[in-house]
């Protein structure tokens, strides 16, 4: 099998008032298609910085300071915001540790979906709800024709958590990076979300 995520010696740190923080230290690891790879470490152990390093997400303070990152043989670390921006949503997914903060609140399940849909698809509006549809049926929301419609609020935790995944699947990616998908779910929600998720890593032709 291919790889398709290298991290070699990823350092990543925060430049603050009172100095540098290191929040990544030489971490390295790999995946091929299909892997799940699990991140374990006490909290503020640089899990989330990882996750967030290599979807090119790390504001200033923070800075990439030492290592490769390899997505699809092509070093992705080095690349510009602009350019990520054409990588993130579409190669490369991320559910966020809290839906409800992640999900805009102002918005239906169905405008943000299909706006990430039309954003790295060129697809109408009606086949940009069709996939959109079919993702949430697919990560186990009942009605997912009438619920698409709800706003974020009118969701359980559980239901948000779906809809997260649901929108990183919308284009497809190679690469889904879930940070803490559990956090504040109860253990029957988190042992249906896992199922979900184990069901998704099976390998593709890239």
């Amino acid at each position: 099998m291919s790889k398709i995520l290298e991290v070699k010696n990823l350092s990543t740190s925060f430049y603050t008032h009172m100095g540098e923080v290191q929040a990544v230290r030489g971490n390295s690891f790999t995946m091929e298609k299909g892997d799940i790879l699990g991140i374990v470490g006490e909290s503020g152990s640089g899990k989330s910085v990882t996750a967030l390093s290599i979807m090119g997400l790390i504001d200033h303070p923070g800075k990439i300071k030492g290592g490769e990152i390899i997505f699809n043989g092509e070093v992705i670390s080095t690349k510009s915001n602009e350019e990520m921006c054409k990588i993130r949503g579409k190669e490369i997914s991320m559910i966020f540790q809290d839906p409800m903060t992640s999900l805009n609140p102002v918005f239906t399940i169905r405008n943000l979906m299909v706006e990430v849909i039309r954003r790295h698809q060129k697809v109408s509006k009606k086949k940009a709800l069709e996939i959109a549809i079919d993702k949430l049926r697919m990560v186990g929301i009942p009605e997912p024709e009438k619920r698409i419609n709800a706003y974020p609020h009118e969701f359980s935790g559980g239901m948000r958590q779906r809809a997260m995944i649901a929108t990183a699947l919308s284009c497809n990616p190679k690469l889904l990076i879930a940070d803490e998908p559990t956090t504040a779910l109860d253990v029957t929600i988190q042992a249906q979300i896992l199922e979900i998720m184990k069901k998704l890593a099976k390998p593709v032709s890239i």
